[in-house]
Order: structure tokens, then C-alpha cells, then sequence
């Protein structure tokens, strides 16, 4: 009988320890994570603190901006998603800067955007998109429109070299399909996520969408990349982390929080989160003409 239960209780260790190796461990951040989480679901605000950057922003699934963590935590902002069984988490590491979102099913994800100061990591900017179906009508545009902002100018300047050395890398991205093919990492359609859109096909999908539009249409009129109403960004040497509110052609305005970082020697668009203003109206397009005419009166 006790060889029996010898030989058991070997069989069991061992099938922990299987168990054990299968399951990855968690890093610092997704351990962080996951109590911020919690914190911030609970409305503990001294807990939250302890990992919240002095930066800290969030945008919540309407597309409203809470620019500091005073204005979240007065207005009683909660996570899209929180923790449990039912949540996925993924985590990306950029140097100094780690992504990591927070998932359920395929309608909610919360992007994370850590990054690390001298007295740890902490949690920068917060934003919660939930995949939903447009109730208005876009206005296509019938005309050309530029890209001048933000292909050649933007309303604010950059400071450090990482950020200049993005925002060059991004001014390229926006330029057309070549510059978009280029600057764009390989796996973005793991990493990019909008409102009216979900997740995003495969760079590869995305590419070939683009030539199909161009040759099924060759004469239609050339329409730029959103432009930028306002910015934020934070330089971390080999990756640098923005927040923007992005006025659509068409449509309405969105706010995009993004990685982009130094990726082999290559500055690309690594993260992108689109999350759209509910309240905000559709934002339709006028030639430069009507433009300069208006500004000369």
C-alpha cells in the first residue's frame, strides 16, 4: 500500500511540474497590470497610485479623454476590461516602453501603455475601445485632398531624437502604399484595433487591398491620411509612445494611442488604437479653395 501511494504521489509531482512548464511566466508588468486593474475596477485609488505615471491619461470607449488621473478617477472611470479566466492578455516589449492589452472576446480591448522611469514601471495612458456598429452615414470625399498635415506639418514640435526620428518615420508611413508598406511592422494586424473596424486584416491584406482600390478605380481622387488636431508624445530613446486626436475625412474624429519604436534598425508603427468620439460629429471635407476663399475674408 505504500508503494502504492509512493508511486502516486511521484506520478502527481511530476504532473505539476509539467503543468507548471507549460504555463509561462508572468513578467513584472503583466503582474503590475493585473493589480492596477483590479485597483482601478475597485475604485481603490491609493492602490492604483502606486503604479500610475505622473502623465497618466485615459480614453474610455466613447472616445472621451481624461487627461490626467485626477479627472478618471473624479469621474469614476472603470476598466473595459478587467481580469478573470475570460481575459486575454498580450504583452509587447519595445526597450523602456511595453504594450500590453487586455482583451475579451473579439468586441472589448483595453490597450496598456507601461513605461519605465527611474523608480519602476508605471502605467502611462489608458485606452478602452469596444468594437461596435456605425448608426450615421460617412460623407465620401469626391475631390483631392492633400497630405499636409501631417505628411508635411503637425501642431506641435517634436523634442527628442527618437520622437523627430518617428514622427519622420510616420510622415513617411502616411505618404502612400510604399511608405505605409515600409514603416508599418510586419505583425500589425496584431496590433492594431478600431472602433468601427475591430482588428485589423494583415499587412500583407492591407497592402493588397490598397493595389486592388487602385486599379478597380484608377481615377479616383487621392485622399490623405487623417490629419492631427492635437498631440502628445513621450520619447523613450528606441520607442516612443503618442496620443493624437485625428479629425477624419468623411467621418468622425478619432483618438489614436500608438507605439512606435526602433525596430532592427528600422523606426515603424508597432501599436495602433483607434477609438472613435461618440458624441463628436461627422467631420466632412472642403477644397483648399472654399478654405483660402473663407480665410481671405
Amino acid at each position: 500500500m505504500k508503494k502504492v501511494f509512493a508511486i502516486a504521489l511521484v506520478a502527481a509531482i511530476a504532473q505539476v511540474a509539467v503543468i507548471r512548464a507549460q504555463t509561462p511566466a508572468q513578467s513584472e508588468v503583466v503582474k503590475a497590470d493585473e493589480a492596477i486593474t483590479k485597483a482601478l475596477s475597485g475604485g481603490d485609488r491609493a492602490a492604483a497610485e502606486k503604479l500610475l505615471d505622473a502623465d497618466f491619461s485615459w480614453i474610455d470607449p466613447d472616445g472621451v479623454y481624461y487627461a490626467t488621473k485626477g479627472e478618471a478617477f473624479a469621474h469614476g472611470v472603470k476598466p473595459l476590461v478587467g481580469t478573470g479566466d475570460a481575459v486575454k492578455v498580450l504583452e509587447h516589449r519595445y526597450g523602456k516602453v511595453v504594450y500590453l492589452e487586455r482583451s475579451e472576446g473579439d468586441k472589448k480591448f483595453s490597450g496598456h501603455f507601461w513605461v519605465q522611469r527611474p523608480a519602476g514601471w508605471r502605467l502611462l495612458h489608458i485606452n478602452d475601445l469596444e468594437v461596435r456598429q456605425r448608426d450615421y452615414a460617412t460623407v465620401p470625399t469626391t475631390f483631392a485632398v492633400p497630405c499636409v498635415n501631417p505628411c508635411q506639418t503637425l501642431p506641435y514640435r517634436p523634442l527628442g531624437a527618437g520622437e523627430k526620428s518617428a514622427l519622420a518615420a510616420w510622415q513617411e508611413q502616411e505618404s502612400g502604399p510604399a511608405g505605409w508598406g515600409k514603416r508599418v511592422a510586419d505583425n500589425y494586424d496584431q496590433r492594431a484595433i478600431n472602433t468601427y473596424g475591430g482588428r485589423s486584416a494583415s499587412k500583407k491584406e492591407r497592402l493588397a487591398g490598397m493595389e486592388r482600390g487602385r486599379q478597380q478605380n484608377p481615377n479616383r481622387p487621392e485622399v490623405g491620411a487623417a490629419p492631427v488636431a492635437f498631440g502628445r508624445a513621450w520619447d523613450f530613446g528606441d520607442a516612443v509612445v503618442w496620443v493624437q486626436l485625428q479629425p477624419t475625412y468623411g467621418d468622425k474624429p478619432y483618438w489614436s494611442s500608438r507605439v512606435y519604436a526602433n525596430i532592427n534598425g528600422l523606426w515603424q508603427m508597432a501599436e495602433s488604437y483607434h477609438t472613435y468620439i461618440k458624441d463628436a460629429p461627422v467631420m466632412a471635407p472642403v477644397p483648399q479653395s472654399s478654405t483660402k476663399k473663407s480665410a481671405t475674408n
